[in-house]
Formats: structure tokens, sequence, C-alpha cells
């Protein structure tokens, strides 16, 4: 029973990778015809610089990876930076246990950077999977990894607190990089959209929840004690006391957090017509929760996609579920005003709906 339902899960999250490579190959003409408005240049650095995780990830020929890192995608116009720009910062998604960032640059780019001319900065953190091991002694390639001695490279909370460092140096460092760190959007799908709604929730993260602007959230998970049986395996691998450990999935669930007299984000909640079981009720509930304590809550119902196409569907300015993400980021941009010698009031900046 549990091989099948681990095969089946696996069937729904792992070809992402194949689905989102297809999307860009097939989809990118309708983007080319009209062209890029802006260029980009393509930046990775460690956001922890001073404490490095290097991870041997057995699934993969080319399985060495540094996981506290992040892509950053800026725009450029005439050779020149643009500044004062909102940031979309992206956690990817994959089950907690599988994905890179790396896997996500050519969808974010076309329509955040390239279009829009919006900075993105792109996530890595630490994997929970089985198959992922510290790159030590004992495990340095996939081929020469002792199973018996490699040591797994993490659990929750570790996935958590690699996000809410990787936010803290976007607040800290993104203006540098032609970044606004007062119009910082966190943007994740699946695991990605629980792991920015819990970081936007989770008291522990208070100080640094008052630089979200907004938090969008795609076919997250809410309320990690009802999801469905096929995300058991996952959970398995992601909580030490597995899918049965209900006190540390209630820890873990952003909708624990959403209480009467917290100061929450504006969040915009998305998930789509063929999802996975268990996702649209989770959507639907937490949404729902906001909106009974007066949080900011903005919803939408992606019609006709599944878990998978919503995310590749990013790839394409002109699809729907990009234009409603668009149209969400430009609503709530933190618009900056300044004096001048001539003028009461002049935009800052260059505009933000170019």
């Amino acid at each position: 029973m549990n091989m099948r339902i681990y095969t089946l899960l696996q069937r729904m999250i792992l070809p992402m990778l194949f689905s989102l490579i297809m999307w860009v190959i097939l989809e990118a003409g309708a983007f080319a015809t009209g062209g890029p408005l802006y260029d980009v240049v393509i930046t990775q650095t460690m956001y922890v610089p001073e404490v490095p995780f290097h991870v041997t990830d057995i699934r993969y020929v080319l399985s060495d990876f540094e996981t506290r890192t992040l892509i950053i995608a800026q725009p450029y116009q005439n050779g020149q930076l643009l500044r004062h720009r909102p940031v979309i910062f992206f956690v990817h998604g994959g089950g907690w246990v599988d994905g890179y960032a790396s896997w996500y640059t050519d969808i974010l780019t076309p329509t955040f950077t390239a279009t829009q001319g919006w900075v993105v900065v792109n996530v890595d953190y630490r994997l929970t999977s089985d198959q992922v091991f510290l790159a030590d002694d004992y495990c340095r390639t996939s081929d020469t990894c002792d199973l018996a001695q490699a040591t797994k490279a993490a659990w929750y909370d570790d996935n958590l607190r690699d996000v809410a460092a990787a936010f803290e140096w976007t607040v800290q460092n993104i203006s540098a990089y032609g970044g606004d760190p007062d119009n910082i959007f966190l943007f994740g799908h699946s695991a990605g959209g629980h792991l920015v709604s819990l970081v936007a929730t989770h008291e522990g993260y208070r100080d640094i929840q008052q630089h979200m602007r907004g938090i969008i959230s795609m076919s997250g998970a809410y309320d990690l004690n009802d999801l469905d049986v096929l995300f058991y395996p996952v959970l398995d691998q992601t909580f030490r006391g597995g899918h049965q450990d209900r006190d540390a999935l209630e820890e873990a669930s952003p909708e624990t957090y959403v209480r009467p007299g917290e100061s929450v984000p504006p969040f915009y909640v998305l998930h789509c017509q063929y999802d996975i079981p268990s996702l649209p009720e989770q959507a639907i509930s937490f949404r729902n929760k906001l909106e009974t304590f007066g949080y900011s809550v903005e919803w939408d119902y992606l019609l006709g996609y599944t878990h998978t196409s919503e995310m590749a569907a990013v790839a394409d300015p002109q699809e729907d579920v990009s234009q409603r993400i668009v149209n969400y980021v430009q609503n709530h941009i933190k618009r900056k005003e300044h004096h001048t010698a001539f003028l009461p009031f002049v935009a800052y900046g260059p505009s933000l709906r170019e």
C-alpha cells in the first residue's frame, strides 16, 4: 500500500521538471514574438555564506548542490540596471523533498523580469528527502555514497529556517541588485506555498513579517494534519515523527497561526481545477479563516490548470495565471513619492507598470 501511494505521488510531483522544460521549449514562441522589454542578468549567491551546506542528491546524475543559495534575476534597460523594482521572492515546490531553484529560472524570468522589469529572487533550501545527504567523507558523490554511513541532509524545520534566512538576506541586500526592499512579494508553489505561508504567519518570525508586502501562495498546504494520504510518504521523510505526529504537523501548519489580533501580511491564495487531492479544500479553508478574522486576502480559482501546468504556465506572460499574479503585484505595490524643488510630488523611480 505504501509503495503504491509513493509511486502515485512521484507521478504527480517528479514530472514537474520535465513539464517545465517542455513548456519553455513549446511555448516560448509566443513570448519571443513580442520580444522582451528588458535584458536580464542572472546572479547566484549564498544567503548564509558563513555556513555553507553542500549535499549529494543520489537521484540525479548532477548530484552536488549547495542548498543555501539563491538565484537573482535583474532587469536592465539600455545597459543600465533598473532601480527600486518590485521583488518576487520565489520558493519552489516538490513536496519538501525534491526540486532545486535552477529548475525554475527559465520559468520565472520571462514574465517577471524580462516583461515586467521586476527582480526575482529564486531560493534553494534544504530538502528533507531520504535520498539527499550531506556531502561528507561518506557521501561525496552519488556514485561513491556509502548509504550505511550517510547523514540525511535535513528535517523540518530546516527548510523553514532556510527560507526565513534567505528572505532576511533579501531584505538587507536586494537594493544592491535593483530591488526595492519595501516591495518584496513572496511567491510559493505547492510545498513552496506552504513554506512562504508558514514564514508569513508563524509567531517565531514576527520580526521579518513586517517586510513582506504580500504573500502569493499557489496550491499550498495549510493544515498538514488534514492532508490526503497521498502526502504521507513525503511527510514521513520531512518530520521525524512522520504523518502520525499530530503536534508537529500542527506546529508546522500556517492555519495554526491565523488568530485574532495578530499582524498577518496580505495574502493572495490560488488553487487550480485539477489539483492534488485535498489541496483545493485546504486553500478554501485557509482563505476563509483569514477572511473570518478580518485579514487582507484575495483568491483565484485557476480553471483548466493542473498542479503541474499552473506552475509551468508562469513562463508565458500571456497565460491567465501569469496575468493574475502580475495584476495582484501591480495592485499592491507600495508607491513612493518625494518632494522636489519644482513639483510637490513626483513618482519615485521608473514606472512600475512598464
